[in-house]
């Protein structure tokens, strides 16, 4: 039997408008094993990152924390021979407008799924892969322009993208 896993970040501690440190996600999270992403709520966002697509990311009625990445990144299983379905993702660029953004699906550390997408600032945008049979899913940001509005980023941010919601399918 398996079963449909919808991730919005809800359940991640809250963090402070005034914290210096930005969390990252712990390393299993809802049993995944988390690399290089890191996580902010709302209010954060607001204070600290405006005109940026980190604030606009927000619609009322979905969550109050979002998960992002400028280095590569990864998601993949915590117990050897588990695999799952990546069935969607919800996913937009924190400054860049352009910014491509690879997901690769890897099983046992061989690449055997590929997709390029180029992302909106701060409007997510549904990406359908239903990929079977995986144990990670690396991500790597690149490219695009600086968006009008956004003021100009810490060096190195300018290639991250927002992850706001993730659809897995595992076995029970």
């Amino acid at each position: 039997m398996h079963t449909e896993i919808n991730i919005t970040f809800n359940d991640l501690s809250e963090i402070s408008e005034d914290d210096d440190v930005i969390p990252d996600v712990p390393d299993l999270y809802r049993g995944l094993k988390w690399t290089n992403f890191n996580y902010i709520n709302e209010s954060y966002a607001a204070k600290n990152s405006s005109k940026s697509g980190y604030e606009t990311v927000f619609q009322p009625g979905c969550s109050t924390n979002i998960v992002f990445s400028g280095k590569q990144a990864s998601i993949g299983t915590s117990r050897f021979n588990e695999t799952f379905t990546l069935i969607s993702l919800h996913v937009c660029a924190a400054w860049n407008d352009g910014l491509k953004l690879t997901i690769t699906g890897h099983r046992n550390s061989e690449r055997i799924q590929t997709h390029t997408s180029i992302l909106l600032f701060g409007k997510p945008q549904p990406i359908v892969l239903n990929w079977k049979n995986i144990d990670k899913i690396i991500f790597k940001s690149f490219g695009g322009t600086l968006h009008q509005r956004a003021p100009r980023p810490a060096l190195g941010a300018d290639n991250h993208f927002i992850l706001t919601q993730l659809t897995l399918e595992r076995a029970n």
